[in-house]
């Protein structure tokens, strides 16, 4: 095999799989005093992390900090009076917040709460996500159900549904007590807690709500998902504090081992880093990927 042929080969395994992405890191930073850190999102207009705090699960005690790019604490309690917050998603100059068992939305730029949306017969909200036509999916780890609220663009075939308001979307133990959600090219990739065993890698098709298990065998209490690319995803193992690079073929590659409680990671594509929000250690532990 010529020397011309061989590149080509190489360069096309790479690109084509879990493969081409990074299996290795190294702990550069641990930013402490936070408290029962859960998510960690970057918003691109203030060059800014928001990270969310569960606090003690009291009503009232949960808060949102801001962290520069280079991971210093701007403000602790940027926006406080909250219960139990997880998920964040921004979205234009809106953050969205998963509160327990509502919605918050979060102006940016007046840092203040716009409006709480309750979800009716919502247990306990975890991750959200939006779609490329601005659908918002928001996961149900209490129940193993996802919540909807629709974009301006109703594309999906449910008659029910209104711009701005909340509907549930999809129930099924099938879901297996789904954590992390992300949605990307008409389908909703989820990280599963699982329920008295261990949770999949699985993908929902958001026209026809098809469940498919992706994982080969059960991996771990799965929490915060994140695209590698087009073709692979990092996943947290929360019960054992492993990333994991899995593959939309279901294979899969241990990264990097942390300690128990790594929650809703971020993978920083320009830095190349994966950011771990650690619930028990109260801090926030940045990962340089090799």
């Amino acid at each position: 095999m010529n020397t011309q042929l061989k590149l080509l080969l190489i360069t096309l395994f790479l690109s084509s799989g879990v493969y081409a992405q990074s299996t290795e890191a190294s702990l550069i930073k641990k930013l402490e005093g936070f408290s029962h850190p859960e998510s960690v999102v970057f918003d691109v207009n203030t060059n800014e992390f928001y990270i969310s705090n569960m606090a003690d699960r009291k009503d009232g005690d949960g808060f949102i900090s801001r962290v520069s790019a280079v991971g210093e604490i701007i403000d602790l309690k940027w926006i406080t009076g909250l219960r139990d917050p997880k998920g964040l998603l921004v979205k234009e100059e809106t953050l969205y917040v998963t509160n327990n068992t509502e919605l918050v939305e979060i102006s940016i730029p007046n840092e203040s709460i716009l409006r709480r949306i309750p979800v009716e017969g919502a247990k306990s909200l975890n991750d959200i996500t939006v779609d490329e036509t601005g659908n918002i999916f928001i996961s149900d780890s209490g129940k193993s159900a996802i919540y909807l609220m629709p974009g301006k663009a109703l594309d999906l075939v449910i008659p029910e549904a209104k711009e701005g308001e909340i509907i549930e979307y999809l129930n099924s133990k099938r879901l297996e007590y789904v954590n992390g959600l992300f949605a990307q090219d008409k389908q909703l990739y989820a990280a599963a807690w699982g329920e008295n065993e261990n949770g999949n890698f699985l993908k929902i098709d958001i026209d026809t709500r098809e469940i498919t298990k992706i994982s080969k065998n059960r991996i771990g209490n799965l929490d915060g998902i994140q695209p590698a690319g087009q073709e692979a995803f990092y996943l947290s193992d929360w019960a054992s504090g492993k990333i994991y690079l899995a593959g939309k073929n279901g294979d899969l590659t241990e990264v990097l081992t942390s300690e128990k409680s790594a929650g809703d990671i971020f993978f920083d594509t320009n830095e190349n880093q994966l950011i771990l929000p650690m619930n028990h250690q109260n801090a926030v532990w940045w990962y340089q990927l090799k």
